[in-house]
């Protein structure tokens, strides 16, 4: 009598075995955990390795040769009276607030102009959809070229309308010129978000404001802005977590340059300009450490404005 397969046999032989492993992961109670398998796998070596290999490399003094060397805490009582990292730390925050600011305003002036029937609407919102579509480098290049003070497009206009040429990256304005680059490219997703907004609120409920003789702007501050808040939250907790990581219109145009230093910049010289991979890493810890800190306060500020929209 010819044997059975191998595949076949429930006794403990290896094929038994793989066959109960392969029916354990697949059926209908941890399907959906043995999908998550190589979402986790990604994690683990992209992100958790690193992450906890920088919290190693924090407490140790290495170049890149021999082996890390541990310094306790050395690297972190040297941040906390560094000047550098915290002038870095203060010109990060302030671009924050620049950006954000000034495109929730934009955003929402252009979603409210957006939100009324006219030609061409589909057109306009199409193109308005480029800046985001491009990597953010290669735009922090192009806008770079146009402000080049001997040879850019808007200086050269400037000349010709009769008024001086303008040094857009002197250390003066430049943090504000990457403000503006900044502002710029990223304004559009918050008109995008605040237009999906407008859109889902009850045309009776602005019919009814008219109808009570509530002004424009008073419908405005009193009703449209409250239902809109829990998508300008949203915003504001993705921008924040987005700008301050900041570093492409930097390495697209001053490259760190003077006034112009922010936190992943100087994270980035310290440990692979400098080679200086234990006091990056702390630098780059502590950069984490406040960015989860920004988010938790916003987060918190979401949910209740979820709560009471």
């Amino acid at each position: 009598m010819a044997s059975k397969p191998e595949s076949m046999h429930l006794d403990g032989t290896p094929g038994s075995k793989k066959a109960s492993i392969w029916v354990t992961l697949t059926n209908e109670k941890n399907f959906k955990w043995t999908l998550l398998i190589p979402l986790l796998a990604i994690l683990l070596v992209f992100a958790f390795y690193p992450l906890f290999y920088s919290i190693y490399l924090g407490f140790h003094d290495w170049g890149m040769e021999g082996k890390p060397i541990f310094s306790g805490l050395k690297n972190y009582r040297q941040l906390v009276h560094d000047p550098v990292f915290w002038a870095a730390f203060g010109r990060t925050i302030k671009v924050m607030v620049i950006c954000i600011a000034c495109e929730l305003i934009l955003g929402m002036g252009v979603a409210l102009l957006w939100n009324r029937e006219f030609r061409g609407q589909n057109v306009i919102r199409a193109l308005a959809l480029i800046p985001l579509l491009v990597a953010p480098l290669i735009l922090s290049l192009l806008w770079y070229f146009m402000l080049d003070y001997n040879f850019g497009a808007v200086n050269l206009v400037l000349a010709a309308i009769g008024m001086n040429k303008v040094n857009w990256f002197s250390p003066e304005i430049a943090l504000y010129t990457i403000c503006f680059i900044t502002i710029w490219q990223w304004f559009p997703f918050s008109a995008f978000v605040l237009l999906a907004g407008l859109k889902s609120i009850p045309r009776d409920v602005l019919e009814a404001a008219r109808v009570d003789g509530a002004s424009g702007f008073y419908t405005f501050r009193r009703v449209v802005l409250p239902m809109l808040r829990p998508l300008i939250m949203i915003i504001i907790v993705l921008r924040a977590m987005w700008l301050i990581r900041l570093m492409d219109p930097l390495f697209g145009t001053t490259r760190g340059g003077v006034n112009t230093e922010l936190l992943d910049w100087i994270v980035y010289r310290t440990a692979f300009v400098m080679f200086d991979l234990g006091y990056g890493s702390s630098m780059a810890i502590v950069s984490l450490a406040v960015t989860i800190a920004l988010c938790m306060v916003m987060f918190r500020e979401l949910m209740k404005a979820i709560r009471s929209a």
